[in-house]
C-alpha cells in the first residue's frame, strides 16, 4: 500500500498583528440650503479662515478651501454649478465636499464630516467616494506582497470578478518588477488597487518620504521603528496596500458583484455611519476584500469554482486596529506660529534688502538658512516636536540679533543647538 499524499496547509502568519486600515479618499455630493448660499464668506461669517481659488473646475464655478485651526487646508468645497437652473444640468444648490487626505488618518474622521455637514444644514448627503486602504507588510499567511504580485501576472493565480486590469512596473534584464496592479474599469462603481506605498511615499532623491501621518500610522502598528527613514532595525519596510475605491451612483448604496457574475448582485449600505471608526472600517474592507479581492490557484482545463482558493487576508475570528492615543495629534498638522516664522523670514529678507553690512547680511543668510533647513528636515520627517522646535527657534532668531553676534559665532552656536534635541528649549531659555 502506497503513502498518503500529504498537502501543505497554509496557516495564519500572525493571528495578533494590528490592522492599518484607513479612509484616504472622502468626499460627498449634497445641497445647500435654498436660498442660503454657503461660499467662501458665508464660512468667514462662520468665523472661518477661507483660501480661495481664482477659477473653478469644469462642473462648479467656485472653489475654496476651508483652513482648519491649525493653519492648514481641511475641507474642500465645490459649488455654483456652471450648468443650473431651468434648462441646466444640476440644481443651483448642488455642491461636493471632501475631506483633506491628511484629516481622513483621524479615527473619528467620518463622525465629524457628518457634523461639520448637519451643523451647516446641509442635505440630501451621499458618498460620491470614498476610498478604504489596508497597509501592511505580508499578508496573513506569510506571503510576500512583491512575490505574490509577479505570480499573479504570470497567471499562477486567476482573480474572481474585475477582469480589467492596468499593471505598472520596471522592466529590466533580470526581469520585470511590478509594484502596482488596478483591477476595474473606470466606469465600475468598485475599483481596486494594490501597489506598494512605501515606494509610492519617496520622493526622486530616494531620501525623503512625504506624508507623514501615513509613516506615523506605520509606526503605530509596529511595521517601522524610523518615521523619518522608513525602517525598522535598520533597515527599509516595503509597506503595500490594497485600497477600495467606492463611487456611489445610487444614494446610499453601493452594488456588489457575487462570484463574479455581473447579473448577480446585492446592495451594500454606503453612508457616513458605516465608516464611524476603524473597526467598521476593518468590516467594510473585509467585506469588500471577499469579493474584489479572492484569487484561485489557477489550474489549466479546471473550472474556477472547482480550483482551491488561494488564502491572503483571514479575518475570521477577533481582529484589532490600530488607533490614535487621546492626546496624540497626527503627523503633519500645521500650527499658527509656523506662519509667525514666515512672516519673520520675510521681516529678515527685509533687513537683508536694506541693510549693506556684510556681517549683518551673513548673519541674517545663516538664520534664514537654519529656519527654512530645520523646517524640512525636522518637522516635516518628525512632526511630533513641532511646537517645541517652533519656539527654540524664535527664542534663537531673538537672541542672536539682540546680541549682534558676528557670523562666525552665530554659525557655531547653530550647528551646536540643532545637535540638542528634546532639550533644545532649555538650551535657549538657561
Amino acid at each position: 500500500m502506497g503513502k498518503a499524499k500529504s498537502f501543505k496547509k497554509q496557516t495564519v502568519k500572525s493571528c495578533t498583528r494590528t490592522r492599518c486600515v484607513n479612509i484616504d479618499w472622502l468626499e460627498v455630493h449634497a445641497r445647500e440650503p435654498v436660498g442660503k448660499p454657503h461660499n467662501a464668506d458665508y464660512y468667514r461669517q462662520c468665523g472661518c479662515e477661507v483660501e480661495e481659488r481664482e477659477y473653478g473646475t469644469r462642473v462648479y464655478r467656485e472653489m475654496f478651501v476651508i483652513m482648519g485651526s491649525d493653519g492648514l487646508p481641511a475641507i474642500e468645497v465645490r459649488r455654483n454649478p456652471a450648468s443650473s437652473g431651468l434648462n441646466g444640468i444640476h440644481d443651483p444648490e448642488e455642491t461636493h465636499i471632501r475631506v483633506v487626505n491628511r484629516l481622513c488618518y483621524y479615527d473619528d474622521t467620518a463622525e465629524k464630516f457628518e457634523k461639520f455637514l448637519e451643523n451647516h444644514h446641509y442635505t440630501d448627503i451621499r458618498i460620491s467616494r470614498i476610498d478604504i486602504c489596508l497597509d501592511f507588510v505580508s499578508f496573513d499567511f506569510g506571503d510576500d506582497p512583491a512575490r505574490f504580485l509577479r505570480r499573479y501576472l504570470e497567471h499562477k493565480y486567476a482573480k474572481i470578478n474585475q477582469g480589467n486590469i492596468c499593471a505598472h512596473g520596471k522592466d529590466a534584464w533580470e526581469g520585470q518588477n511590478f509594484n502596482s496592479v488596478k483591477w476595474g474599469s473606470p466606469s465600475s462603481n468598485i475599483s481596486t488597487k494594490m501597489y506598494n506605498k512605501t515606494m509610492e511615499l519617496k520622493d526622486q532623491s530616494g531620501t525623503v518620504f512625504a506624508k507623514p501621518y501615513i509613516r506615523q500610522a506605520w509606526m503605530l502598528c509596529g511595521f517601522i521603528d524610523d518615521m523619518q527613514h522608513v525602517t525598522k532595525d535598520g533597515k527599509e519596510v516595503q509597506v503595500w496596500r490594497v485600497e477600495f475605491t467606492i463611487k456611489s451612483p445610487k444614494h446610499n448604496w453601493v452594488a456588489i458583484e457575487l462570484n463574479g457574475k455581473a447579473r448577480s448582485k446585492y446592495s451594500l449600505r454606503n453612508t457616513l455611519e458605516v465608516y464611524r471608526g476603524r473597526e467598521q472600517l476593518l468590516t467594510m474592507f473585509a467585506s469588500l476584500s471577499r469579493h474584489y479581492f479572492r484569487f484561485k490557484k489557477y489550474k489549466e482545463g479546471v473550472r474556477k469554482d472547482r480550483c482551491e482558493d488561494k488564502k491572503l487576508f483571514d479575518f475570521s475570528g477577533q481582529q484589532q486596529v490600530y488607533k490614535l492615543a487621546k492626546d496624540l495629534e497626527i503627523c503633519g498638522n500645521g500650527d499658527k506660529s509656523v506662519k509667525r516664522y514666515q512672516r519673520l523670514l520675510k521681516m529678515l529678507e527685509e533687513f537683508d534688502m536694506s541693510h549693506f553690512n556684510e556681517e549683518q547680511k551673513q548673519a541674517v543668510a545663516t538664520i534664514k538658512q537654519a529656519i527654512v533647513d530645520d523646517t524640512i528636515n525636522s518637522d516635516l520627517k518628525n512632526p511630533y516636536d513641532l511646537q517645541l522646535r517652533t519656539i527654540a527657534r524664535a527664542l534663537m532668531v531673538r537672541a542672536m540679533i539682540q546680541k549682534n553676534m558676528p557670523s562666525f559665532m552665530i554659525e557655531s552656536e547653530l550647528r551646536e543647538a540643532f545637535k540638542v534635541g528634546e532639550n533644545i528649549l532649555q538650551y535657549f531659555t538657561g
